[in-house]
């Protein structure tokens, strides 16, 4: 699975960090790391706007 599909499901919050942790087979410290560089690398999502329709 691709390291950057599985930081943005952590962001997301569809995986804990734990979970994050044994996908990737990091440790916390190597998890912070990663989670940071890779932040600063890509956003989040192509578009950073959510639509959201009122009912």
């Amino acid at each position: 699975m691709d390291k950057h599909k599985v930081i943005e499901a952590y962001r997301r919050g569809l995986i804990t960090l734990q979970e994050c942790g044994q996908i990737l087979g990091a440790e916390k410290t190597q998890l912070d790391d990663l989670i940071r560089v890779d932040h600063s690398r890509r956003p989040l999502s192509p578009n950073p706007f959510l639509m959201v329709d009122p009912f």
